[in-house]
């Protein structure tokens, strides 16, 4: 007994301080639960209002850019009409670079002046525009192909300045131009997006030229200054992110590219939305209210570390209720302690009279004990008492029968002693699945005394036994099951390898045909013999053949079974289907076949050429791999393939365990179909590796 020598009166108050203690645990537990969601939600508002503020903050961005530019064209319009303009008849040869396809060509152009002041190559004009109003500025002349930066102050990737670039005639920008319009809005300047003016140049009613200022749209030097100064919460913090996922602003990573980050991406791909996250540059949690501005191409988003942010709040909690259970529990023992003493004395007289029921009830036992002796040894199944270490304490004698020992050989033995190379790893994985959860269930296999193989069925329960722990087991033969359902996968196997022949001869029988009578058409036209029919009945014909031959082509293609497997074997088809592969230049297969000399076809060939195909199609469905190696061997009667690709790779255990995704399950269950093995290693970013091998059966008559 727990603590012999504690008094009644503590031995009956303890379980119920427990029970206070419990209650105030759980109490406290929903309290922190609440307080935990509404602290949440109030950051949530929080970050949503932060986040609306930023968006505000870069739409009032865009509208003052807009107006910036809208004052830079008046400017330069006024600058460049107060000038005399000129257009004269002698030409220059110049080199056009279209700005969007950098392809480059030769054409002349009429020389242009202001202020008596050739345009091409005197930047005095654009210059003089970005001094007063600090926009960019361009001057446009019409050519062949679109219009022509002859004078400019915006820059090229270089840093040069991007003169004899143009703007290709079916740009919004010059269509709108070409009306006698201007054009404001977004548009694509030289290698970036800008805000933009254009205001069209006209002669005679005609557009000649164009005046372009403008301002890059992700500049966002001053508004930089003014996010970063933002506070959110104690510890939060904005940024804003573009779509490759750099961080455009940012308080300590700017410039960087964090697109690997599957938070950043889920921003990205989601645009707006609340998330809760870990970064692997920085597995604290945090939590993000983002949105997408398109007209930026941008993600605003604002952050807040969740533990940080709710740790105080959440220890003040549990040292409140901590001190409150505390005073509860004190001043209900004091109460309790006091009043059960003569209650206690009345609970003492009914402990005793349970004595004397607690030996009738002794007695009740050995007799259901001898019941259950009895129904023991007289089971239809195996049963086995072992201790947690696989040592048997009793068994059935059925279980003697099946296993060729007396229970006294069995008694002085380990369950180990009585099992399979084949499974006896597996027994301390039974034993402690049994112990672990109270029951389990297994498939294994028993070897008796004079070598005869046994397979089982096993149901393991953990039981109190003679004072202590032991695992109780009910064995049943399943061999004859066994043989039953190798027998049903075999003739399911088998049909659907004869539907594959079938398949294969109705392509021979059913579209070969076809094929020659289209062909006879053809040469009747190519010969322009039309004794019998004319060339409008041979031409119909022909399109009416075509069909069929598409129709049967679409029947039969997705489940035929290729006569080079059968003709020539396993190696032979794989190489002929990686040959295709490769063809198409999709992924690059390495194929070693030169140790493989199985030469009698069998269903063991066509499971393994199936799994190759599928293993493939995975590959290039999913992996994003360029690169595949193939190892087909054989040793003896035993066929081992291993497959490699270079690919994104995937967590294979959780893939499997899931039964979706990929068809592994697919693959596996063909190859367990013959009796093969199946093992899979692969972890993201490391590719997969496969290794399957098959022996093949003696065949049967």
């Amino acid at each position: 007994m727990l603590f012999p020598k504690m008094s009644p009166k503590l031995r009956f108050f303890l379980p119920i301080a427990a029970g206070i203690i419990l209650s105030v645990a759980i109490i406290t537990w929903y309290s922190i639960s609440r307080a935990r969601k509404n602290i949440y939600d109030s950051l949530e508002r929080n970050l949503t209002v932060e986040v609306q503020t930023l968006r505000k903050m870069l739409e009032r961005e865009q509208t003052l850019k807009k107006e910036k530019v809208q004052t830079a064209l008046r400017v330069a319009h006024d600058l460049f009409y107060s000038r005399s303009f000129e257009i004269s008849n002698d030409k220059v040869k110049v080199t056009a670079v279209n700005q969007l396809t950098h392809t480059k060509h030769e054409t002349e152009i009429n020389i242009w002046k202001l202020g008596n002041h050739s345009l091409l190559n005197d930047h005095s004009f654009v210059d003089h525009v970005r001094y007063l109003t600090g926009s960019m500025a361009t001057v446009f002349q019409k050519t062949d192909s679109g219009y022509l930066r002859i004078s400019t102050n915006v820059l090229t990737e270089e840093g040069g300045r991007a003169v004899g670039t143009f703007i290709p005639g079916n740009s919004p920008v010059t269509e709108t131009v070409e009306k006698g319009k201007p054009y404001f809005g977004r548009a694509f300047v030289v290698n970036n997006w800008h805000i933009t003016a254009y205001e069209p140049l006209m002669e005679n009613g005609n557009t000649i030229g164009m005046i372009f200022v403008g301002l890059p749209e992700k500049d966002l030097t001053e508004l930089r200054t003014k996010i970063n100064e933002l506070r959110i919460s104690k510890t939060g913090f904005p940024f804003v992110i573009d779509e490759e996922g750099v961080f455009v602003i940012h308080p300590y990573a700017e410039g960087e590219n964090w697109g690997d980050e599957e938070a950043i991406q889920h921003m990205i791909q989601t645009k707006k939305g609340v998330s809760e996250y870990r970064l692997k540059r920085n597995p604290a949690k945090k939590m993000a209210v983002f949105d997408y501005i398109p007209e930026y191409r941008l993600i605003v988003a604002a952050a807040v570390p969740i533990r940080e942010e709710t740790g105080r709040l959440i220890r003040n909690i549990i040292i409140n209720s901590s001190f409150i259970a505390l005073l509860i529990i004190l001043m209900f023992s004091i109460i309790t302690y006091l009043t059960t003493a003569d209650k206690l004395r009345g609970f003492l007289n009914k402990l005793e009279e349970s004595g004397a029921k607690l030996k009738k009830t002794e007695a009740a036992l050995e007799q259901s004990e001898r019941h259950f002796i009895t129904l023991f040894n007289n089971s239809s199944d195996d049963i086995y008492v072992t201790d947690l270490s696989g040592n048997f304490i009793e068994v059935n004698q059925v279980g003697c029968d099946s296993l060729g020992y007396s229970r006294e050989e069995l008694l002085g033995m380990n369950i180990r002693q009585v099992k399979t190379e084949k499974y006896l790893a597996n027994v301390p994985k039974n034993l402690e699945m049994a112990r672990k959860f109270g029951h389990y269930r297994f498939e294994s296999e028993n070897i008796s005394k004079n070598g005869k193989v046994i397979p089982m069925e096993m149901k393991s329960r953990l039981i109190d036994f003679r004072n202590g722990k032991a695992i109780l087991t009910i064995a049943r033969d399943i061999t004859e099951r066994r043989e039953t359902e190798e027998r049903i996968l075999s003739t399911i196997i088998q049909t659907e390898e004869n539907e594959r022949k079938r398949f294969s001869a109705d392509l021979h029988d059913g579209l070969g045909p076809v094929l020659s009578t289209i062909k006879l058409y053809t040469d009747l036209i190519k010969k322009g013999n039309y004794k019998n029919i004319s060339q409008e009945e041979a031409v119909k014909n022909i399109d009416e053949l075509v069909d069929m031959a598409i129709s049967s082509t679409r029947e039969i293609s997705r489940n035929i079974r290729p006569n080079i497997l059968q003709d020539f074997g396993l190696a032979a088809a794989i190489h002929d289907f990686c040959g295709y592969i490769n063809e198409t230049k999709s992924l690059v297969i390495q194929l070693n076949t030169q140790h493989y000399t199985i030469s009698e076809r069998r269903l063991e060939e066509t499971i393994l050429y199936q799994a190759v195909k599928e293993l493939v199609n995975n590959t290039l469905r999913h992996s994003g791999a360029n690169n595949v190696k193939i190892d087909l061997k054989s040793f003896e009667n035993q066929i081992i393939l291993y497959y490699k690709d270079d690919g994104a790779g995937f967590d294979a255990a959780h893939t499997i365990r899931d039964s979706k995704g990929l068809g592994l399950n697919n693959i596996i269950n063909k190859i367990k179909s013959v009796q093969g093995t199946v093992d899979i290693n692969s972890e993201p970013g490391k590719g997969m590796f496969l290794i399957a091998s098959v022996k093949l059966k003696e065949s049967r008559k």
